[in-house]
Formats: C-alpha cells, structure tokens, sequence
C-alpha cells in the first residue's frame, strides 16, 4: 500500500479570513451620523440597500469575495496571496471612496473640528483594523509561499 503525500484542496489562511470578516462587519455597521438628532448613521448596509441597488459602492463587496476566495488557497499558493494583497488594497481605495462620499454629504462647515464632533460609531475603527490585519496577513502569506518555494527547490536539489 503506497502513503503517498498529497496536497490538499485547501490551505486556509484563518488570520485572512477572519480580518475579510472584520472589515465586511465594520463596513456593515454604522460609520457615522450626521447630528445628535439623527436617526441614521452612514454605513455601507445603507449603501447597498438603496433603491437604486447601490452602484458603484457595491465594489467593496466584490473585493472582499475576492479576499475570502483567496484565503482559502493562501497558504501555500502565492497567486492566492497576491490576490489577496490586490484584494486588500481594492478595499482600502473603494471603502475609503464611499466614506469620502458619506462626509461629503455632510456639507461644508466653517470649521474641521465639526468632523471631530460627529456622533462616531464602531464601523471605520474596525474597517480600518481589518484592512490593516488583511494587508498584513496577505504580506505574511506572500513571504510564506516563498519561504515553501525556496524550501521545496532545495529538497529537490541533489548535493553533491
């Protein structure tokens, strides 16, 4: 009976998972309010639940997919980390493009500190933590594949 090794379908990567996860919740949850006095805050739930189907703001589900499609392969394939680095960074700049819109609609003020007194909610501070943690994991994932790469090669390698 033969025993041999074989690769397996998957190679999760949980820590990119879990931070996909913690962004799509954060960018879920409330971001922001307008005023004290009001009943909504901004979010990327309110985005994509529009009437309208939500548009362009709909891109950062797309990213994040794309993320937890490549979680599942990252540990050992490093197109899948890649992917999950390009993922990341199409997160940060299309979640970032929707909160930009979501201030603009504040309107001017004569001061920045106006900002500052918003009614803030959990939402941007774990957007911004899972961002951080998917980059991070990504770059983990990247210089891991490597390391297996140059490992593999030189088992491969007679000595002489």
């Amino acid at each position: 009976m033969s025993t041999a090794k074989r690769d397996p379908l998957f190679s999760v990567d949980v820590g990119m998972l879990m931070s996909t996860l913690l962004i799509l919740v954060g960018y879920l949850m409330p971001w922001f309010r307008k005023g004290r006095r009001y009943q909504w805050s901004f979010s990327g739930w309110e985005y994509a639940s529009l009437s309208s189907g939500g548009g362009w703001t709909l891109l950062t589900f797309a990213w994040l997919l794309l993320a937890a499609l490549a979680a599942l392969w990252a540990q050992t394939s490093v197109a899948a980390a890649m992917a999950a680095m390009v993922a990341a960074i199409g997160t940060l700049v299309t979640a970032l493009a929707v909160v930009a819109a979501s201030f603009a609609m504040i309107g001017e003020r004569s001061a920045l500190d106006y900002v500052a007194e918003l009614p803030f909610e959990a939402g941007i501070p774990l957007m911004a933590v899972g961002l951080g943690l998917l980059m991070a994991t990504s770059c983990r994932a990247i210089v891991r594949c490597h390391l297996l790469d140059v490992t593999q090669q030189q088992r491969e390698t007679p000595t002489s």
